[in-house]
């Protein structure tokens, strides 16, 4: 009976061996990636344009000369600017600031850009379309989470600060009250693979999720050069 046991789990370790062995070798190839990207990033509605910019590793799993998986990990970087806002201007104790020439009240315009830094990670599905030896059309699509892990809010001529933060001051965005560290959503991708590894591409993120309380989703799109390495 032990003979029989032992003979049972011998085959067993061997189906579950055999089974490891087949499931990584149906990965025909894998590939090691750098990427860089650089474009504009906003949040959804009427708010401003602002740079953005991104730098990342990933590897990509290829399951057959069409279809791979494609995980990553980058340090994005983001950001939005509100719509300038005028705002009419009080003296310290509450009374207009008037223009005694005019008597008009005085006014002035309120600035306010953010940036925001997240690591980010991506789980990709990439497909390929051939289009000449070793030269490909790419599609990208999948999730994205990412969380936030720095960045400054600026503000300017702020007529409800006091002092010299009427002026000019800074914030740090994910300490501002109400501020969401946590992000995800969907990215979209397109490409072209040269035969030297190199794929020049553009690439969307598309926030599901409110990165303040009151709304406001993450939106941005880069030009991204990626470079793989595999076997």
């Amino acid at each position: 009976m032990n003979k029989i046991r032992n003979t049972y789990k011998l085959m067993r370790s061997k189906i579950i061996l055999l089974s490891i062995i087949l499931a990584t070798a149906s990965a025909k190839a894998q590939y090691f990636q750098f990427e860089v990207g650089g474009g504009l990033a906003k949040h959804y509605g009427p708010s401003k344009v602002v740079g953005s910019y991104k730098i990342g590793v990933g590897y990509e799993y290829e399951f057959n000369q069409k279809w791979t998986f494609n995980p990553q990990i980058s340090f994005y970087g983001k950001g939005w600017k509100k719509p300038d806002e005028t705002m009419l201007v009080f003296n310290e104790d509450g009374t207009p600031m008037m223009n005694v020439e005019t008597g008009e009240q005085y006014t002035t315009v309120k600035s306010v850009s953010s940036t925001a830094y997240y690591l980010e990670i991506p789980l990709l599905v990439n497909y390929y379309i051939r289009t000449a030896p070793s030269q490909y059309i790419v599609l990208s699509a999948g999730p994205y989470a990412a969380i936030g892990v720095g960045g400054k809010q600026k503000t300017k001529g702020d007529s409800d600060a006091t002092g010299a933060r009427r002026l000019y001051y800074t914030e740090k965005t994910f300490d501002i009250e109400g501020a969401h560290r946590f992000d995800a959503g969907l990215q979209v991708g397109a490409g072209f693979q040269f035969a030297n590894g190199l794929t020049l591409g553009a690439e969307a993120d598309f926030g599901l999720l409110n990165v303040k309380s009151g709304g406001s989703k993450n939106v941005s799109a880069l030009v991204s050069l990626t470079y793989k390495l595999g076997k």
